[in-house]
């Protein structure tokens, strides 16, 4: 899951039932130092496809999400949802959290309308200061769903852990809700709304659409006006952004299918299984078979 040229690995929640404690629910899982150590190491760059929350107590991390950069300290909550973009930039030794990864699916089991609330909230402000007083409030919901959640003998142990996981995020809701209001996206300025629309569209269609004119259609805007908004707050241009998110797509699909390489091109909108394969060559530096063959 190493950090190279721009290029993001893929953390399938599915796997963590191979790497987790035996006793883990699916689809939920708190925090260990091996689950941890997958999103918080220096220099790894990925997208998640499910849900975390994570509340700071100690230490600091830097990081990039969706070519946002972010800083995340003590007293500081931050949300992970499904298929940002993301980069650890540093993490000091003494970095202290606590995390819950579950499935989106998990997450939209919530009554509604916490459920897209908290998704919501997630895309708008993924890293938010509450801190030490609040930190310790949600930290006490989460030494209770963590006593919880070990109590392997008791018959509605997985309903029980949801309902407290539930309660939690409303408190981090509340939380939102207070120091935001309701008007967050008007205060913010038009290039980073512009921005934050970019990306969800990204998310949702880079497997199939590849041109930035596409992108800029659906926001009403010019190409080239798009590729300069999104440079200057994420550093990166839209077409940059497309390359990382359909390489990561392709590793993965090499990787963890027997797909042949006309059928990934075919699932992903090539044009033919050349420019598929020059596509990937020229991002790379070596073919989508010799990557296949890689240990």
């Amino acid at each position: 899951m190493k950090y190279k040229d721009g290029h993001f690995s893929k953390i399938d929640i599915g796997d963590f039932v191979g790497i987790a404690n035996p006793k883990s629910i699916n689809d939920f899982y708190l925090s260990q130092s091996v689950l941890e150590d997958k999103f918080f190491e220096p220099g790894t760059s990925y997208i998640f496809n499910g849900f975390s929350i994570n509340l700071c107590f100690g230490g600091h991390c830097s990081l990039r999400m969706n070519g946002r950069g972010y800083a995340i300290s003590s007293g500081s909550v931050l949300i992970f949802s499904s298929s940002q973009l993301i980069e650890v930039l540093s993490v000091s030794e003494d970095f202290s959290i606590k995390s819950i990864f579950v499935s989106q699916d998990v997450v939209l089991e919530f009554p509604s309308p916490v459920d897209i609330n908290i998704i919501n909230m997630s895309l708008r402000t993924p890293v938010m200061e509450v801190g030490e007083d609040r930190i310790s409030h949600l930290l006490e919901y989460y030494c209770f769903l963590e006593k919880q959640y070990v109590e392997t003998d008791n018959a509605y142990r997985e309903e029980i852990s949801k309902a407290l996981l539930y309660a939690l995020t409303l408190e981090i809701c509340d939380i939102f809700r207070a120091e935001t209001g309701d008007a967050e996206d008007v205060r913010k300025p038009r290039q980073e709304i512009l921005t934050d629309e970019f990306f969800k569209l990204l998310t949702k269609h880079y497997r199939t659409e590849h041109n930035v004119s596409f992108y800029a259609d659906k926001l009403n805007r010019t190409p080239k006006y798009l590729s300069a908004a999104i440079k200057r707050l994420s550093g990166r241009s839209v077409p940059d952004w497309i390359d990382a998110a359909l390489v990561s797509q392709i590793k993965l699909m090499l990787k963890v299918t027997d797909m042949t390489i006309l059928e990934i091109s075919e699932e992903l909108n090539f044009s033919s299984p050349s420019v598929f394969v020059q596509f990937f060559r020229h991002r790379t530096g070596i073919t989508p078979l010799q990557y296949r063959k890689q240990p």
